[in-house]
């Protein structure tokens, strides 16, 4: 394990999801626009941010040696456990901010279906129903063709 490159990609890491935080605030306020192709290129560099997160994310699991933070901190000497524990702290809040801000997106997308969908309602006619209603007749009755012809 090298506590160096463990250190390195969390800072990346870190760094990153300050980057996609960013991106998630600006997101709201593209959604309160109705910036559709706003919305699209955001889109693309929140996605490119998370491969990017998931590179680096393979690179600590590699520095780490496949074990969690929890069980790296027990072993880690003092300056570089502090050190350590303040970046894992400092990225656990920014990615709960994240979610905090993503499930505010979620609710203003949701609105913005729910008043599309009324909208439509409310623009197209009704349809007839064509299949099925009260004036049809089980099997007595005319029919459309002829069986004389």
């Amino acid at each position: 394990m090298s506590i160096h490159l463990l250190i390195e990609s969390m800072q990346k890491l870190l760094k990153l999801h300050k980057s996609l935080l960013e991106l998630s605030l600006k997101k709201t306020g593209i959604l309160e626009k109705e910036d559709i192709q706003a919305l699209t290129q955001l889109l693309k560099e929140e996605q490119a941010h998370i491969l990017a997160i998931e590179k680096i994310e393979a690179e600590r699991m590699r520095a780490a040696s496949d074990r969690n933070l929890s069980d790296l901190l027990e072993e880690m000497p003092e300056p570089h456990k502090g050190m350590l524990e303040g970046i894992s702290k400092d990225l656990w809040d920014v990615i709960l901010k994240i979610q905090e801000q993503n499930d505010l997106n979620t609710s203003l997308i949701s609105q913005s279906l729910k008043f599309i969908s009324f909208s439509m309602s409310i623009v197209e006619p009704p349809q007839d129903d064509y299949n099925y209603g009260p004036n049809e007749t089980g099997g007595q009755g005319k029919s459309l063709f002829s069986s004389k012809a």
